[in-house]
């Protein structure tokens, strides 16, 4: 393993473990809400939804799936980096999928319940 795979492989763990900390947060509905209905939410939308944090609650659980499966996506790179193994690469692959599945249903789910 030379040092090109070395420091990749560990940037790509570092993006994981940043992903699960967010994760975290976003699950105990703690920290900025990083889900792009309130990006995008004008500032009527965006006070509406502060004010009732039960509203939020839906986007919040949504944002910490998505930033799970993009912590296991950097972590299976991660461990495809270190030990060449094209099964991982193909499980990295197999939870992008996952994620864009869960991210399209979710949004709807979301949207039919208001």
């Amino acid at each position: 393993m030379d040092t090109v795979q070395v420091v990749s492989g560990m940037i790509f763990l570092a993006l994981a473990i940043g992903a699960f900390v967010i994760s975290y947060f976003q699950f105990k509905k703690k920290g900025y809400l990083f889900n792009s209905a309130y990006f995008w939410a004008s500032q009527e939308e965006r006070k509406r939804m502060d004010e009732n944090n039960e509203s939020k609650g839906p986007h919040y659980r949504q944002s910490g799936f998505s930033f799970m499966f993009i912590g296991f996506i950097f972590l299976t790179y991660a461990v495809y980096i270190a030990v060449d193994w094209i099964w991982m690469l193909v499980a990295s692959w197999a939870f992008v999928v996952i994620a864009v599945v869960y991210a399209i249903v979710s949004s709807v789910q979301i949207e039919r319940q208001k």
